[in-house]
This record gives C-alpha cells, structure tokens and sequence, in this order.
C-alpha cells in the first residue's frame, strides 16, 4: 500500500514539473542577406506553437515578420526564425 501511494504521489510531483517547465530563451542573429533576425524553439508538451508566436511578440514590440517554421513529425520539437517589424 506504501508503495502505491508513493509512486502516485511522485508521478504528481513529475507532472506538475512538466506544466512549469523552462521556457526556452529567444536567440539573436544577425546576417548580411536578413540583417538581424532571432530563433526560438518551443519544444515538447510543456511549449507549443503558441509559446513561439508570445516570444516572438514580446520580443518585437511593433509585430513580427514570420521568416521560417519547422518541427518533426513527432510535435516534439518546433523552430520559428522571426524578424521584427520596422
């Protein structure tokens, strides 16, 4: 009995880790063909494309230009490349 409480409370504990996970930074680039531009990845069940399209809005106070997405087929990983709006 000691072992099932133990194990449900420890796979409560994993769970609520994963809802306040850590969210992944917005990285600045800078190139000669699209002068400065930033990446972010939202990655996993704790992040999903609406956590990119927030940082990229907080990021670019004025809106933001969507340049590339990607993700694999497993909806685990997802990339947006931005460029702020002038």
């Amino acid at each position: 009995m000691k072992k099932t409480i133990l194990v449900a409370l420890l796979s409560l504990v994993g769970c609520a880790q994963l809802q306040h996970g850590q969210e992944q930074p917005v990285i600045s680039k800078l190139s000669k063909e699209k002068g400065e531009y930033y990446f972010t990845t939202c990655a996993g069940a704790v992040e999903g494309w609406s956590d990119c399209y927030q940082k990229a809005q907080r990021t670019c106070s004025a809106g933001y230009i969507k340049l590339s997405t990607a993700d694999n087929s497993r909806g685990t990983q997802r990339d947006l490349t931005f460029q702020c709006k002038k």
